[in-house]
């Protein structure tokens, strides 16, 4: 066990709990470290979409452009062609 680490309990779904049995089992992996390596991922997406939209809010502030839904919707439209 990691030295710096905590206990959580969690409850998932009979199904969920089977899924992450069997993928640990097909990469030869504990359950323990698959959720582990879940909660990572999941954290570090978190982490950049937040300041994704950070830079994006920032950028709006300071005279970015915005489009009507007509202006989008004509641009969708170039896309389907």
């Amino acid at each position: 066990m990691q030295k710096n680490s905590d206990t959580i309990s969690i409850r998932v779904p009979t199904q969920t709990h089977q899924k992450i049995t069997a993928v640990a089992k097909d990469i030869d992996r504990s359950q323990n470290w698959l959720i582990n390596q879940a909660i990572e991922n999941y954290l570090e997406t978190y982490d950049w979409q937040k300041e994704e939209i950070k830079k994006a809010i920032t950028e709006a502030d300071a005279g970015g452009k915005f489009y009507s839904s007509a202006e989008m919707d004509k641009m969708v439209e170039g896309f389907k062609q």
